[in-house]
């Protein structure tokens, strides 16, 4: 088991009233990183011990929105004007020196020596409760440049804990000449690191990280750019929440938001009618966890499992809350539990899971990434999680390994699946030509052995 129960804000009394969850903004500032990273780096700040909200954590700079984010003359001067990207903005700057702002001209703010000798002045003022942002914008005529934040996430602090965000994430590229000014009252230290080894990092224990931070670097290890942030993980809202009867003692449910490539949200199996394995909740909205509890209540049963196929953020993010809710054990593939900051159990190829009424055989198929697990019912239905979509197969750098996913094909077409559930996508009812055709695909897009 890898434990990060310790990086956990505390809970309330159990039983005890719901807080409410206040509107927050975050800001994930991201900088050309080595040659050799392959892709950018994220600032990460830490908190001081001392902080009674997730004090001696690393994390994006951010803070709740407030009122003043949402008044006429600040929208006004925002370009893309909205209350949750303003606060990120002034956050950014109240925490980093770093304000996203352009001249009458369209230039950046850095481009203005004079401007810029001003920042720290402004940060300390605005971050003392001196002067409003809006004040600073006006007497300088300035616009602030909200359109340059990506939304890539959002996520509210579980239920059961007394003091609740909910945070919108955004994603922003340190402007060319731009330099760190970090409030002393609110960071005690600050790390420029790639995603990989952020979360290298955490899994040795030197940094401490909430799941939203954690999911969030998952989600950025394969990014090379920003360009790539907008075009591959700009999130996704407001999707319809579907339920599919599959038959066979399965339902399928998708969340209304997604975290999968290209904004396709993940399919969310529950296996059972009385004793029931939830396999890749993915959403971490509370209201597509709320629909798991109600869809397992209305079939009349418990939920006794979370079983992940793997732990990217669009298969694994809602379980974390799902797990404080039911006291279900949460079950991953071999090592998968080190890119997470919450607890699970890791288990291999063969490992029978039997704590719902159907029991589900686990089967190591790596590729899309090392910790990869489809399962097998006894039926012959595979849930295959990544391994196996709709689409050609998916085998993206850090993780993925085109050999492995070769491998796995052919290993799941052995099998002689009756057909597969796939994480993404309608049920391919012809397991056979899937396989044959995600292994067509497999051979164009990647060279021969």
């Amino acid at each position: 088991m890898t434990d990060r129960a310790s990086s956990r804000p505390p809970r309330t009394a159990a039983g005890g009233p719901t807080a409410p969850a206040r509107p927050a903004a975050t800001v994930v500032l991201l900088r050309p990183g080595p040659a050799e990273s392959g892709g950018p780096e994220v600032l990460l700040t830490l908190r001081p011990a001392s902080m009674a909200f997730g004090g001696g954590l690393h994390v994006f700079p951010g803070g709740r929105i407030e009122a003043a984010d949402a008044e006429p003359r600040i929208l006004a001067r925002a370009r893309a004007g909205d209350a949750a990207r303003v606060a990120a903005a002034r956050e950014l700057f109240e925490e980093a020196g770093i304000l996203l702002a352009e001249g009458p001209d369209g230039r950046s703010i850095e481009a203005d020596e004079r401007l810029v000798g001003a920042l720290p002045r402004w940060r300390a003022a605005l971050a003392g409760g001196e002067i409003a942002l809006a004040t600073i914008l006006e007497e300088h005529d300035l616009t602030l440049a909200t359109d340059r934040l990506v939304p890539i996430g959002r996520w509210q602090t579980p239920r059961a804990y007394p003091r609740r965000f909910d945070t919108r994430f955004f994603a922003v590229g340190l402007p060319a000449g731009a330099a760190l000014d970090l409030d002393p009252h609110e960071v005690a230290g600050h790390a420029w690191l790639t995603p990989g080894a952020a979360l290298a990092a955490m899994a040795a224990g030197t940094i401490q990280l909430w799941p939203p931070t954690s999911t969030t670097l998952q989600r950025l290890e394969g990014a090379a750019d920003l360009a790539s942030v907008r075009y591959d993980l700009e999130l996704v809202e407001d999707l319809p929440f579907t339920r599919s009867d599959l038959g066979g003692g399965l339902v399928a449910l998708t969340g209304g938001k997604a975290f999968g490539p290209a904004g396709r949200p993940a399919n969310t199996i529950l296996v059972g009618r009385q004793w029931i394995v939830v396999v890749d909740p993915g959403d971490p909205d509370e209201a597509f966890l709320d629909l798991i509890e109600a869809e397992a209540a209305a079939l009349g049963g418990r939920i006794a499992a979370i079983v992940l196929t793997h732990v990217d953020p669009g298969h694994a993010a809602g379980s974390v809350e799902l797990q404080e809710r039911t006291g279900a054990p949460i079950l991953a593939g071999p090592g998968g539990g080190a890119s997470l900051s919450w607890p699970v159990t890791e288990i291999g190829d063969g490992t029978a899971i039997v704590d719902g009424d159907i029991p589900l055989l686990a089967i190591a198929t790596p590729g899309h990434r090392p910790d990869h697990l489809a399962f097998r019912l006894p039926d012959s239905t595979i849930l295959a999680g990544d391994a196996l979509t709709d689409r050609p197969t998916l085998v993206r750098p850090p993780q993925g390994d085109a050999r492995a996913a070769r491998a796995t094909l052919e290993r799941l077409a052995a099998l002689d699946p009756i057909r597969i559930v796939p994480g993404h996508g309608p049920v391919l009812p012809d397991g056979e030509v899937a396989i044959e055709r995600a292994l067509a695909a497999l051979a164009r897009a990647t060279p021969s052995d």
